[in-house]
């Protein structure tokens, strides 16, 4: 038997060796633990304060849509009002929501994002008042260009204020729909108060003028007036009945989706901003009242379609107006 060189039996023993240690970590490795499944929502997950924990994205979305599509019950003393989604024209994106929400990776509640009607929900509210009264009714505003006051009549009737509230409230949190505290009825005092009634904003495009209107003495009574701009001819100003749904200070300008604003960039908050230090935005596209640095344009057919006031006067304005004050355009 022929034996082999000294170094090549040298050079076989360290590959068998390191080939022995390489098998022994191997085997000593620990082996990942498999990914838990996707798109299962986590422990703890809610949506709208919705449990969809453990549901995949399909079955939540379906579990919070029914959950959405809840009439919103209304107890008023003994008597059962409801409100349907259709009535207030809401529509909910329960979809983003809900994708967002089975991709948390921990539990929390996500909100649902809507949009809906202003002016439809005062009518529901409206209307609850009407037919749950006894007899008994609150002043109210006549919305026309020169506002008047409808007196109300001594008797009893709900709280409007917590019917709007109870409403608000179940239309972002669906569990409410079904049931909240029963509303009672109070005596009414039909007297006519600011705290009743609030404020009503009147612009004329004819006057490029705006005019709040308060209660005074029980009667309607233009209490300010300011000079403002109104739409140039190729972008007018709506007409019609509005609602203040947003109020910003020192908003942001952003470019709407039109042709004149496609090549524009956003505008921070400053002295050069075109809605002043004030934004009070109207249910309608992206109309609103707003102050403007450039205040040689009041009086004047000027805007994009919205209204335009000096800086101080929208300041003026927006600290007695509030989301829900109504807006006529005429």
């Amino acid at each position: 038997m022929r034996l082999q060189n000294p170094a090549s039996l040298l050079a076989l023993t360290l590959a068998l060796f390191v080939g022995a240690a390489s098998a022994s970590a191997q085997d000593t490795t620990t082996v990942p633990a498999p990914a838990p499944p996707t798109g299962i929502a986590v422990a703890g997950s809610f949506v709208a304060g919705v449990d969809i924990s453990g549901m995949d994205a399909a079955t939540a979305l379906a579990t919070v849509n029914a959950a959405f599509r809840q009439q919103i019950v209304i107890t008023i003393d003994t008597r059962v009002f409801k409100v349907r989604s259709s009535q207030l024209e809401a529509v909910y994106d329960t979809q983003t929501a809900v994708t967002d929400a089975v991709a948390r990776t921990v539990g929390g509640n996500t909100p649902v994002s809507k949009t809906y009607s202003e002016t439809k929900l005062k009518d529901q509210v409206k209307r609850i008042l009407r037919l749950s009264s006894d007899k008994g009714s609150v002043s109210t505003w006549v919305i026309r260009a020169k506002p008047m006051i409808k007196r109300g009549k001594a008797g009893s009737a709900p709280n409007g204020k917590l019917v709007e509230q109870q409403i608000r409230a179940a239309m972002n949190q669906p569990l409410l729909r079904a049931q909240q505290e029963a509303i009672p009825l109070v005596a009414v005092n039909p007297s006519v108060t600011l705290e009743q009634l609030g404020y009503v904003v009147v612009v004329s495009k004819g006057e490029r003028l705006v005019r709040l209107y308060a209660p005074v003495a029980g009667k309607s009574k233009a209490v300010l007036k300011f000079k403002v701009a109104v739409g140039a001819p190729s972008f007018p100003t709506p007409s019609g009945t509005f609602t203040i749904i947003t109020m910003q200070k020192d908003p942001w300008w952003n470019p709407p989706d039109s042709d004149w604003a496609k090549d524009l960039e956003p505008v921070p908050p400053g002295p050069s901003n075109p809605l002043g230090t004030r934004w009070m935005g109207l249910d309608h596209e992206n109309i609103g009242l707003h102050g403007t640095p450039d205040s040689s344009s009041l009086g004047g057919y000027a805007s994009h379609g919205c209204i335009r006031m000096f800086i101080p006067s929208a300041e003026r304005l927006y600290s007695l107006v509030d989301v829900g004050t109504p807006v006529v355009i005429f």
